[in-house]
C-alpha cells in the first residue's frame, strides 16, 4: 500500500481518531501545496480483502450437509462403520505426512 501526501485532518475525520503529526520517519503533513491525499492498493491486497470479505460472509456451518445427518441421527438410520472410521483417519494422515516431506 502506498500513502502519497499525508493529511492528518482528512485521516482524523476518516478514523475518527487523532493522528500524530510529524513524528517518525514519516512525512508530515503538506498544506498549502498542490499535492493531493492518495491511496493505492495493490492487486493482491483487493483480492485478499475480498476473500476476507467473502469468508466473513459465509455460514460458519453449511446447514444444508448438516441437517440430513441431524435427521438420520435423530431416527436411528444413520451407522457409522468403525471400520471405515479408521482407514479414513489413516489416510488422512498418511496424505499430511506426505506433504510434510
Amino acid at each position: 500500500m502506498k500513502i502519497k501526501g499525508l493529511n492528518t485532518a482528512k485521516l482524523e475525520r476518516i478514523s475518527g481518531s487523532r493522528v500524530a503529526k510529524g513524528k517518525g520517519r514519516g512525512r508530515s503533513s503538506s498544506v498549502g501545496t498542490s499535492r493531493q491525499d492518495g491511496v493505492e492498493f495493490s492487486e493482491d491486497a483487493r483480492l485478499s480483502s475480498l476473500a476476507g470479505e467473502a469468508i466473513n460472509q459465509a455460514p460458519e456451518i453449511r446447514a444444508e450437509l448438516v441437517e440430513p445427518i441431524k435427521e438420520a441421527l435423530n431416527a436411528g438410520r444413520y451407522s457409522v462403520s468403525s471400520l471405515e472410521v479408521a482407514d479414513r483417519i489413516l489416510r488422512q494422515v498418511l496424505k499430511e505426512r506426505n506433504r510434510s516431506f
